[in-house]
């Protein structure tokens, strides 16, 4: 069974890292740097490993109750999760091939600062909208 304070957990390392990852992408000199990568690397991670979480207890979960709006509200938000783990695994193999990127550094950074926005923007629903349907 899930924890929900586990997902809040998790929701504030992701953020922690769009935090430090949004700066650092703002400096192309950087993009190549070994410790970005590593703080990329995680940052891919434990997003995905919390996509995956989430989908798997707390969606579940509200989908089961008999409050048809909780269920559609969970429906909605379960079904964005589809987009931003499509456009997150783009980006992810975008990121991998960065160097051989024919728009270059530019469109990785302009590429990183939507999706970390898009993480975050889902992240702040996800505390203040779906954690309190939960409780």
């Amino acid at each position: 069974m899930y924890s929900l304070d586990e997902l809040k957990s998790q929701n504030q390392e992701i953020s922690q890292l769009c935090d430090v990852l949004s700066v650092l992408m703002e400096k192309p000199s950087l993009h190549d740097n070994p410790f970005v990568d590593e703080l990329m690397t995680r940052f891919k991670e434990k997003t995905w490993m919390h996509l995956v979480f989430e989908d798997k207890t707390i969606y579940a979960t509200l989908l089961q109750t008999n409050d048809d709006k909780i269920k559609q509200v969970a429906k909605e938000f379960h079904n964005s999760a589809k987009d931003i783990k499509h456009r997150f695994t783009v980006f992810v193999r975008n990121w991998a091939n960065k160097a051989n990127s024919k728009d270059g550094y530019e469109a990785i950074s302009k590429e990183s600062a939507e999706i970390i926005n898009s993480i975050r923007e889902r992240i702040a629903y996800e505390n203040n909208h779906m954690f309190p349907l939960v409780v």
